[in-house]
C-alpha cells in the first residue's frame, strides 16, 4: 500500500509526550505498571516492554482532528496499523488489539536514535536526547490518519532527483551536494524548470503551473526524489497521469522541519514555515512582499515598508539592529555602504512613513532606489522576516525553531551592479549562517554571472558543494556535474568550458583575433568572412575593434612585423 501524501494543507494534531516525568507507571511506562491479574490464577502477568497507551490531555482531545473510536494509521516509515482511541472522552490513544504495535514502533525510534536503552524509563530527558517530544498525526479522512515521529526528518535535505519524460530532455539525473548547488548555462535549457520541480518536491505545491511532460507515446512521465540524512535516505515519486492530466503522488515526503525559500527572477518569493499550519506557504508577489499579504481578512505580512518602519521606532531595537547588520553584510564592499536611515513623508497622498537609506552620496528613500538594491532589500526583509515569524510560531507551538534552511534562488545576479554580483552570495551564506548558531542551509542557485561563481572561489568546498552545466549537444539538452576549477577572474570563466567563449571580447573582436591566430599559424582561411583573409584586412579590423592598449597588439605585430 503507497504512503499517502502529504502536503502542507493536510490538517493535524499534536499529541504531546511531555507528561513522561509525571505518569512514571503508565503513557509510555506502561510496563512499569502493576501487571495483569490472572483471574483464574491470581498471577500478575508483567506487562510486555513495548506496550504503550498514550493518555492524551483535555486540550487536545477537544481538537476536532482528533480521532474518535477505531481508524487506520499510516506511518512515516511505511508501516500501516489499526488504532483506536477510548476511554473516557477518548482520552486513551493506542493501537487496536495488541499495545506492542504503537510501542514497538515508538520505543523503536527512540531505541535506534541511542536516546533510550531497553528496560529504562522514558523521562523527558530521553525525549530531549530523541530531539522531539510530540507526534503528529496528520487526518486524511475520517477514518485514516499519516501519524509522524520521525527525528531525522529536521535534517534531512534533497540529495537526488531524477526526471523522466519531464523538461527539455529525456531524461536528468541530479545528485545534490549538502551545501552549495550551483546551476549555469545557455537561456532556455531548464535551469528555472529544475528550481520549480525541486520547490514541488520539498512542499507538495507547485509556484505557478505544474510542469508539463513531454508526450512520448509509451513513456510515462516520471518524478522522482530522494531526501537524505547522515544515516538514511528516502526515496519518493510522481507519475504523471495522461488520462487524468495531473500528477499522482504515489509517493510524497511529510512536511519537512526546514524552512524553504524560493527566491524567483520575477520579483517574487515563496516560503514554506512548518512551524505554521494551514497557511504555511506564502507566495508574495514583488507588490505583497513591499506593501503586505493579506487573505481570508487576515495580516500573512505586514511588508516591508510597514514591518521596517515598525521595527525601527519599537522599544526594544534588537530585531532592527539584526535587520540592519543583515543589509550590511548583503551590501558589496566598504566604500558603496548603505544604512538605514531616518522613515520620511514622500507624497501627501501617501499617509505612510517611508523607509530610507543612507549611501556616501545622501539619503534616499527606499521606493526610489534602483532594481537592484530593491531586490537587496527585498531578499534581507524576506530572511529576517521569515525567520522572525517562524520563531514567533515555534514559540507560541511551545516548539524548538528548526535549524535548517532551503534557499533556491534564480538567476542570483539579477539587476545587480558586478560589485553586488561578486559579493552577493558569499554574504547570503553568511547571513544564513547568523540567524541561528549552527544553522544548516542547502544552497540551490542558478546562474549566468561569471563575476558569481568567482566570487564563490574562497568558499567552495568540493566535500558539500557542487557547480552543474546545462548545455545543447546538437539537438539533445545534457545537464552534468562540473568538475570544481578555480579560473580566477571573469575573464577566466567566461573562456572556460563552462561560458565557452573564445574570447572574453565583442563578437567581432573575437573573429578578428581567431582570424589573426589562424593566420600566425599558417592555416587555411577559407573559413573566415572574405574581408578578414588577408594579414593587411585582420590588421585594419583589429585597428577597429580592439584598443591601443589591448594585451593581443605585441603579439600580433611581433609575428606579423606590421607597423
Amino acid at each position: 500500500m503507497s504512503i499517502p501524501a502529504i502536503t502542507p494543507e493536510t490538517p493535524y494534531v499534536d499529541i504531546s509526550l511531555s507528561r513522561v516525568d509525571r505518569q512514571q507507571q503508565s503513557n509510555l511506562n506502561t510496563f512499569f505498571g502493576k501487571g495483569r491479574e490472572n483471574k483464574s490464577t491470581g498471577k500478575i502477568i508483567p506487562r510486555d516492554w513495548y506496550e504503550v497507551e498514550l493518555i492524551v490531555d483535555a486540550e487536545t482531545i477537544r481538537d476536532p482532528i482528533y480521532p474518535k473510536g477505531d481508524f487506520i494509521v499510516h506511518t512515516d516509515d511505511g508501516l500501516t496499523f489499526d488504532c483506536q482511541t477510548q476511554g473516557a472522552k477518548h482520552k486513551n490513544f493506542r493501537s487496536k488489539d495488541d499495545l506492542k504495535i504503537l510501542g514497538r514502533w515508538i520505543k523503536g525510534k527512540l531505541e535506534k536514535s541511542g536516546a533510550l536503552k531497553q528496560f529504562e524509563p522514558v523521562t523527558s530527558q530521553t525525549l530531549q536526547t530523541y530531539g522531539r517530544d510530540y507526534i503528529r498525526l496528520y487526518k486524511l479522512s475520517d477514518s485514516e490518519y499519516y501519524i509522524e515521529f520521525d527525528v531525522s526528518i529536521h535534517y534531512k535535505m534533497l540529495k537526488e532527483l531524477h526526471l523522466k519524460w519531464v523538461g527539455t530532455a529525456p531524461e536528468f539525473h541530479v545528485y545534490f551536494a549538502e551545501r552549495l548547488n550551483l546551476f549555469t548555462g545557455d537561456n532556455g535549457l531548464g535551469k528555472t524548470f529544475l528550481l520549480d520541480v525541486a520547490w514541488w518536491v520539498l512542499t507538495g505545491n507547485w509556484v505557478d503551473q505544474p510542469a508539463w511532460p513531454q508526450q512520448v507515446e509509451g513513456k510515462t512521465p516520471e518524478i522522482t526524489s530522494v531526501l537524505s540524512h547522515q544515516r538514511d535516505s528516502e526515496e519518493y515519486r510522481s507519475l504523471f497521469s495522461l488520462s487524468d492530466q495531473k500528477w499522482l503522488n504515489l509517493r510524497m515526503p511529510p512536511l519537512l522541519r526546514s524552512l524553504i525559500v524560493y527566491v524567483r527572477v520575477d520579483g517574487g518569493f515563496s516560503v514554506l514555515d512548518p512551524a505554521r499550519q494551514h497557511s504555511s506557504i506564502y507566495h508574495f508577489t514583488s507588490d505583497h512582499l513591499w506593501n503586505g499579504l493579506r487573505a481570508d481578512n487576515k495580516v500573512l505580512c505586514n511588508g516591508l515598508i510597514q514591518d521596517w518602519v515598525n521595527w525601527q521606532r519599537q522599544p526594544d531595537i534588537s530585531k532592527f539592529e539584526i535587520f540592519s547588520s543583515v543589509i550590511r553584510q548583503l551590501s558589496p564592499h566598504a566604500d558603496e555602504w548603505m544604512e538605514p536611515g531616518q522613515p520620511t513623508r514622500v507624497s501627501v497622498e501617501d499617509t505612510r512613513d517611508i523607509p530610507t537609506l543612507d549611501f556616501p552620496y545622501g539619503n534616499v528613500p527606499i521606493i526610489y532606489t534602483s532594481a537592484g538594491i530593491k531586490r537587496i532589500l527585498g531578499l534581507a526583509y524576506l530572511l529576517m522576516w521569515t525567520w522572525y515569524e517562524h520563531t514567533q510560531a515555534s514559540k507560541l507551538r511551545q516548539q524548538e525553531p528548526i535549524d535548517q534552511i532551503v534557499f533556491l534562488i534564480d538567476e542570483v545576479e539579477a539587476h545587480l551592479h558586478p560589485a553586488w554580483q561578486r559579493s552577493i552570495l558569499p554574504a547570503i551564506l553568511e547571513v544564513a549562517k547568523g540567524l541561528k548558531n549552527e544553522m544548516k542551509i542547502q544552497l540551490i542557485a542558478t546562474t549566468h554571472s561569471p563575476l558569481v561563481l568567482a566570487s564563490i572561489e574562497p568558499e567552495f568546498d568540493e566535500e558539500q558543494d557542487k557547480l552543474f552545466l546545462f548545455e545543447l549537444q546538437g539537438k539533445d539538452v545534457t545537464l552534468n556535474e562540473v568538475p570544481w576549477t578555480k579560473h580566477g577572474d571573469a575573464v577566466g570563466w567566461l573562456t572556460s568550458d563552462i561560458f565557452g567563449l573564445k574570447q572574453a571580447r565583442s563578437r567581432e573582436a573575437e573573429i578578428a583575433i581567431e582570424a589573426a591566430y589562424t593566420f600566425m599559424r599558417g592555416e587555411s582561411m577559407e573559413t573566415f568572412p572574405e574581408y578578414l583573409r588577408t594579414k593587411e584586412q585582420i590588421h585594419q579590423e583589429l585597428l577597429g575593434v580592439l584598443p591601443e592598449h589591448d594585451r593581443f597588439w605585441p603579439r600580433w605585430i611581433v609575428n606579423t612585423e606590421v607597423e
